[in-house]
């Protein structure tokens, strides 16, 4: 595997890992600066405030186990693109109430001086 797709797969265990853990800090420390989040049933998240402040929310509300299955990874010159699965137990922190979903995500990233971020995020739910 070429060392620019390395990187992509350590930022998705990044990305997994902040939300498993609810650590807000790591999971900025991906973000681009101008992110756009895409998410079903909510407006579009723009720029890294925004984007951290929809993440706090989240991680307040929630326990979050999540696992991400890379599909398919592209990379063309500064941009890349990741098609994922991810499957998710979501466990409400007030009520106990738990539910489950698999989704798919699309993943842009941009690479700003020579660091990969995330520049673009969208998922759905499968079921």
């Amino acid at each position: 595997m070429n060392t620019e797709k390395t990187q992509i797969d350590k930022i998705r265990l990044i990305v997994q890992e902040a939300e498993n853990t609810g650590n807000l800090e790591l999971m900025a420390s991906v973000l681009a600066e101008d992110i756009t989040v895409i998410v079903p049933d909510t407006p579009v998240v723009s720029g890294k405030t925004a984007g951290v402040a929809f993440l706090k929310s989240w991680f307040d509300a929630f326990k979050i186990e999540i696992t991400y299955q890379a599909q398919n990874i592209e990379v063309k010159g500064e941009m890349a693109y990741e098609w994922s699965i991810y499957h998710q137990t979501t466990t409400d922190k007030q009520t106990g109430e738990k539910a489950s979903e698999i989704g798919r995500i699309l993943w842009v990233y941009k690479k700003y001086k020579g660091v990969w971020l995330q520049n673009f995020v969208i998922w759905n739910t499968i079921s």
